[in-house]
Formats: structure tokens, sequence, C-alpha cells
């Protein structure tokens, strides 16, 4: 790839920024195709997720429109990669292959060449970054409706608005690995399948924060942004998978990041390869993650790495202990719950029993620093979540004090969870079988300041599940597990 992609904020204001015009200008055409047009805006959004039912329900179909077999026949359709290590990757190539088709239209319609922009609403340095871009919000284009604007998100959505709790940070840029035993439950790309799965077990760090809660928060209860089933069609969506793969970009360039070189990474899926459509043909190309790294014929270009991605490429920041390679750390479950939990219309708390030994070499070696010493950090996992909501918050807090306001004890608030893609992963009659999303939080550092305070029982860890938006007495979410994990590793 040649084209360098740029932070939508330098570009201009409202339709002075010509990439944003440009980009109205395509998807308003794009958009008339019909979806069995491999180009149309359409199709490209059914890639991510397709449920004709929704589609027809939302009217984005119409009930006698055709529908391409390659959509639902395991071609194209429903291809998007979530709480797996191909997360990063697939979505790599998707960016590239809509910004081949939407740069195609620009030079058609106008001349100009077209790069993909990304919203960089993590920008410190920038007080307005967590605003939309201006486009994105006029109602007018061009004498007629705003293209970039057609498509629902959340009730008068102008910009990001996280509460106190929300996890919308620059953290998953501290983890060193990007992924950890055997099973990738630990690390920053996700969870180890060697097959092909929309929806797999174990949501890595980058995709939970701020992945999870961009969508969210743009998408609400209401807005497309909120459902794999309906967000690629929010032209928004594509700005904000940009930033997300620049942060990868940026993590990998980091000294003393260690990124995956495992065959089924590099190679895989085994069963099914990942497939995406080329401007003006009907032969797709196919591709794997070796093709998204760098020499990769889907690798991009950013104009920057350092803004607002928390790290410097070819600088070693180490803001958190390394602890070997991967391959020579170990993952170790001390301790779980006894049932099942099931998060309603109020706070829920269950106790997660510890192997008392394991717990107390764990506590010890938490703070570890010289090289050769050994070094633990201790994860909570939620294990196969489900939910019928598409993308509900769920806020865990550790050893919070019996009948107290969980909002009046921060202190005790171990990480906040976008639950994105729930509705699909729980559905019996997906290709994911209804297993649910698994999530991981480093209670590291909640960990020692309840040991220093006293308050850390090497028995017992309780445990409470606090409901936010999206979930209600009518609409739960049940958790099958709750664990702790042991990270075990030396100071290097």
């Amino acid at each position: 790839m040649t084209t360098v992609r740029q932070d939508v904020a330098t570009l201009g204001s409202g339709w002075d920024n010509k990439v944003l015009y440009n980009y109205a200008l395509a998807m308003r055409e794009l958009d008339k195709l019909p979806i069995t047009d491999h180009n149309s805006w359409k199709f490209l959004g059914a890639m991510h997720g397709f449920d004709r039912q929704l589609w027809v329900e939302m009217k984005v179909l119409g009930d006698a429109d055709p529908v391409p077999k390659d959509l639902t026949n395991f071609t194209y359709g429903s291809q998007c990669q979530h709480g797996s290590w191909y997360f990063l990757s697939w979505h790599r190539g998707y960016l590239a292959a809509f910004e081949a088709i939407v740069a195609a239209k620009v030079k058609e319609l106008t001349g100009d060449a077209w790069a993909l922009p990304y919203w960089n609403y993590l920008n410190s340095k920038d007080p307005n970054a967590r605003r939309a871009p201006e486009a994105f919000l006029l109602d007018t284009f061009d004498g007629g409706p705003n293209p970039l604007k057609k498509y629902p998100r959340r009730q008068g959505f102008s910009k990001l608005q996280p509460s106190s709790l929300d996890a919308f940070s620059l953290a998953a840029m501290q983890e060193n690995d990007f992924q950890v035993g055997n099973d990738g439950s630990i690390g920053f790309g996700g969870g180890v399948t060697g097959k092909f799965a929309q929806f797999a077990r174990w949501t890595g760090d980058l995709e939970n924060n701020p992945h999870n809660t961009v969508h969210r928060l743009i998408g609400g209860g209401e807005g497309f942004m909120a459902d794999p089933y309906l967000a690629a069609l929010d032209p928004i969506f594509w700005l904000h998978h940009c930033n997300v793969d620049r942060l990868w970009e940026a993590w990998m360039n980091t000294a003393g990041k260690t990124m995956v070189r495992d065959p089924r990474w590099l190679d895989g899926p085994s069963d099914r390869r990942f497939i995406m459509p080329v401007p003006g043909s009907a032969t797709g190309m196919k591709f794997s993650g070796r093709d998204t790294l760098k020499g990769g014929k889907l690798h991009p270009s950013y104009a920057d790495l350092n803004i607002g991605t928390g790290v410097k490429p070819g600088v070693e920041t180490v803001t958190r202990v390394k602890m070997g390679a991967p391959e020579h750390q170990s993952i170790e479950p001390i301790g779980a719950n006894r049932s099942v939990v099931t998060v309603g219309g109020a706070p829920v708390r269950t106790q997660v029993d510890l192997a008392r030994d394991a717990t107390h070499t764990g506590i010890a070696a938490m703070g570890a620093t010289a090289p050769g010493e050994p070094v633990t950090r201790l994860y909570l996992a939620l294990e196969s979540v489900r939910g019928s909501a598409p993308s509900p918050q769920l806020e865990v807090y550790i050893n919070l004090p019996k009948d107290s306001d969980p909002q009046q004890h921060p202190e005790y608030h171990a990480g906040s969870l976008t639950l994105f893609g729930l509705n699909v992963a729980s559905r019996p009659d997906g290709g994911h079988g209804g297993n649910g999303l698994g999530y991981t939080i480093d209670i590291t550092d909640l960990a020692q300041r309840l040991t220093d305070a006293g308050d850390f029982d090497p028995d017992a860890l309780r445990v409470t599940l606090v409901p936010g938006e999206q979930i209600s007495a009518d609409k739960p979410v049940t958790v099958e597990r709750i664990s702790v994990l042991k990270r075990s590793g030396t100071v290097s």
C-alpha cells in the first residue's frame, strides 16, 4: 500500500475537509448500488455482520431485495473477527479493501487521490479530540441530506462522552506481548484460535479498550455502531477502525513489544480463508495475517505513530515490568467462583475462592523489578459471558464493602467492560455456538493497594458486577465463571 493515512483533525473542518467531502461523494454513490454489487456500501457493511431480518427491520434492505449467495454461504458475509488473535489482522485487510473501493470511486468522480483518515480521539493535546469530525454532524451535503449522517447513532451524539469509570484510554499500549499462554487469554491481541471464528473466546486488550468502548459510546442503545450486524454501515466506523489499526502499528513499532509469529496466525485460519472484494472486479482477494505485516501487500502507512498512541515507535518505553519472552511465561488459574452469575437490574456479588499458597506467592512477586527475579501479575477472568444486547456495559469491583454504593467507592473499581457483539456471540445458531465472550482484567495494581491496606484475603476475593447501559432485568447478562489467573515470568 502506498497511500498515507492522516489524522482527520489536521485536514480542515466541515466540508472544507476535502478528504471527507470526497468521502461523502463516494459514499452517496456506493450506497445507491444494490447489495448484489461487491463494491456497494451495503455489501461492504454486510461483510462485517449480516442478519437479513434485522436489516429489513432497520430499512437497510427491502423485503424483496435479493441477497447474493456469497454473503450467506460462508464466503464473504459475517467475516469480522472478534475475541480472537485475528481481530487486528482481519480488520486491517477489511480497511484496505474498503479504502481501495472508496478511492476508486473518488478518482472516478473527482480525479483526486484518496486515503482513509483516522480519528485520533485519544490525542490528549487536542481539547476537541473526542468531538466527532464536523462533517459527520452536519445535516446537509451538496444541496441534499448528508450521507455521512445517514445511519443512526446514539441520540444527540456529537462527541465521545465516557464516564469517569469507562475503559477509554491507552492502557492497552502498556502490554508488552501480543499473546501469552496456550489460549491467549492474556495479551494485546486476543485469544488463540487456528480456525475461523467470528466471535471466539478471549478479547484482547486493544479490542476491549478503546475499540469496544468507542462502538458503545457512538451507538448507545439505538445506533448502528453498537451492533456488529450494522456497525460498518455507519461511515464513522471506518475512521474509528483506522485509528485502532494505527494503534496496533504504533505498538508493533515500539521497542520491547513482542508480536506473534505463530504459523497459525501468519497463515490462518486453516478452515476458511479471509477474502475481500477488489475495486471493479467480481474476483476477491484472499489474505492472511502475514500479508498485513511490514512488507506485506496490506501493510498501511500512517502520517504519525506518536500523537495519541501512548508510545514512541523506535523507543523502548517501559511502563510495565517486562516478564520475559511469552513462551517462557505461564498462566495458572488460582481460584474461581462456584456458580453462574446473572446480572440484571442491580449489582450482584459473588465470591472467588482462592488457592492460598499460590495466591501468597503471586502477591509476594507482584512488585519485583530486579532482572532475574520472579514476577507475577494477577488477572480477573470473566468466562462465557452471554446476553441478548449488542454492547452492554459491565462494571467490575473487587472487595467492595457490603451494601455500599459502588459509585461512591471508585477505589475498589477493577475495570469497565463493553461487551461488543454479545448478541452475536450468544446466538446458539451462530458459527460460534452461543459460547459467549471472555475477558480478562489486570487487577495487579488494585490487588497491591488492597494488600497494602490489609484488605486482600488470600483465601477469597469478593467480586461485584454492576450493570451499565443495555443491561436490565429484561435483558440480563450471565457470566458462566469468574476466575483469577496468575501470570508468572522473570523480570527481563
